[in-house]
């Protein structure tokens, strides 16, 4: 069985391996302790970015994947595969869609 189900009120989007997807509200993954996507490829650091006080640009406040400095080079990443136990940083980087990777 599957821990996910859709949402009437949602504001992100998970697919799995099988191509199911499912639009669920971050704010109950987060809740539910439903939110380890260790292993999974994020859209965050392509679709969203976190900027700390050092100018540093993030992939999300999770840290994740550090893709430059505002005041130098930095690019966004197609493919970020989530190294984290849990979504820590907050439901912002919850929302970024993510993919099941076999």
């Amino acid at each position: 069985m599957n821990k996910f189900e859709n949402h009437s009120n949602y504001n992100c989007k998970i697919t799995l391996n099988s191509g199911e997807q499912f639009k669920i509200y971050a704010n109950w993954m987060h809740n539910e302790k439903q939110d380890n996507f260790q292993g999974w490829s994020c859209e965050a650091g392509y679709t969203r970015f976190y900027i700390d006080n050092n100018f540093d640009i993030w992939d999300g406040e999770c840290k994740n994947t550090q893709l430059g400095n505002v005041l130098g080079d930095w690019d966004c990443i197609s493919d970020n595969i989530c190294k984290r136990l849990t979504c820590t940083g907050c439901t912002d980087d919850l929302i970024a869609e993510k993919h099941e990777r076999s």
